[in-house]
């Protein structure tokens, strides 16, 4: 019997993923890889192929004083079935010096 009403993105067909679930898949997937925490989802898009994009903000490194910390960018893409195709570090940076990504 098919189950309804699931809000958890196993449960649901990775093609329906919604952007909470994606974006929620990757922090889960981050973890796995660093320790870091995250900060902040900056970037969530879907491809033209059913896959999506999501680009997350970590804290490498904090300031001893001022709001100057050390932070990483990385990106996650999944494919359409929702599985990791791949993790890359965008940046590093400090705070104050943020890039637009």
């Amino acid at each position: 019997m098919e189950q309804h009403g699931s809000s958890h993105f196993s449960a649901r067909d990775p093609a329906h993923l919604t952007i909470k679930e994606v974006m929620a898949k990757a922090r889960a997937e981050i973890a796995e890889v660093t320790d870091l925490p995250v900060l902040s989802v900056i970037r969530t898009s879907r491809g033209t192929e059913g896959g999506w994009t999501v680009a997350l903000e970590l804290l490498e490194t904090a300031a001893r004083m001022g709001d100057n910390d050390l932070l990483t960018a990385y990106e996650i893409q999944f494919d359409p079935l929702g599985e990791v195709a791949g993790i890359s570090r965008l940046a590093r940076y400090h705070r104050e010096d943020a890039p637009s990504l």
